[in-house]
């Protein structure tokens, strides 16, 4: 069942007793180590490691940046834009190994492709997604639980990784999807008659007031893949959590002001949390 949370919902909630502690990244960034892995295509991909201290071995999570790239205004001299850092930080505190695809830089494709994607989230990324779950694999400090994680073109990349067809390479434990845009440019036989169906938990994290990727195109994709079984497959859920009030990169909200209101301040602080609490149930076995 789709789940919609408003502002009082989210505080009642923060303020519950038994409320799971929210594992907040340290004051110190992790400096990232730059890897690179050979994709299906032929690409060489690159990307940012996030590592915690010791041999492990540790569960991962593959992170895929949005439209803008992975720097900071879509700028490689202004380093990694905050929200990965923060979650690099986040992961590592928690025990996990992050690992950062940059999916235009090693493409020479423009690094803010936001309107117009030169590199489709679609049918090319998918392709880095999995380079990166198999750089991991071969790594000896990695177990074998990989989770994904997605921002908004990256999300769209993260649903297509997760797709559920005889021959998915079905190896993430779980996705979580940050305001997506599902239309997904009609892949997947469109909306209406919508095949997408993962072959893993998908938890979809939007705001109901999102004027850039509507939340309706991603409620109607997961109704369509629970019709399709995706709500029993493997005994796994797919579920999506709206955010009354919320909206586009609420997730960058720390603080009210600017283009940011109470509602996406409280939906930021639920919305990691529940990604972190996603992470905990399919990774930490």
């Amino acid at each position: 069942m789709k789940r919609s949370v408003s502002l009082l919902a989210i505080l009642i909630g923060l303020l519950a007793l038994n409320a799971a502690p929210l594992r907040i990244a340290t004051a110190t960034s992790v400096v990232p180590e730059d890897v690179s892995f050979l994709n299906q295509q032929g690409i060489q991909i690159t990307g940012k490691l996030y590592k915690p201290t010791g041999s492990g071995p540790f569960p991962a999570v593959v992170m895929l940046h949005g439209c803008s790239g992975i720097f900071s205004l879509s700028d490689p001299t202004k380093g990694v834009g905050s929200v990965y850092t923060e979650w690099g930080d986040r992961l590592v505190t928690a025990g996990y190994v992050g690992l950062l695809v940059d999916s235009y830089t090693p493409r020479a494709a423009p690094q803010n492709q936001c309107g117009t994607s030169v590199t489709s989230p679609v049918e090319a990324r998918p392709y880095d997604a999995y380079a990166a779950y198999n750089y991991l694999d071969s790594q000896t400090y990695v177990t074998d639980s990989v989770g994904l994680l997605g921002w908004s073109a990256g999300g769209s990349s993260a649903m297509a990784t997760m797709v559920y067809t005889a021959s998915a390479q079905a190896d993430f434990k779980a996705a979580v999807i940050f305001y997506a845009g599902c239309g997904l440019n009609n892949a997947f036989n469109g909306l209406s008659k919508s095949s997408w169906k993962p072959y893993a938990p998908v938890l979809f994290l939007h705001g109901t007031a999102d004027a850039t990727v509507a939340i309706s195109a991603c409620q109607t994709r997961v109704s369509r893949a629970k019709l399709l079984g995706a709500s029993t497959l493997n005994g796994n859920a797919t579920d999506i959590i709206a955010y009354t009030g919320a909206h586009h990169s609420f997730d960058l909200a720390k603080q009210v002001g600017g283009d940011f209101t109470s509602e996406d301040v409280a939906a930021k602080t639920d919305a990691d949390q529940e990604a972190m609490d996603t992470f905990a149930t399919y990774l930490d076995q």
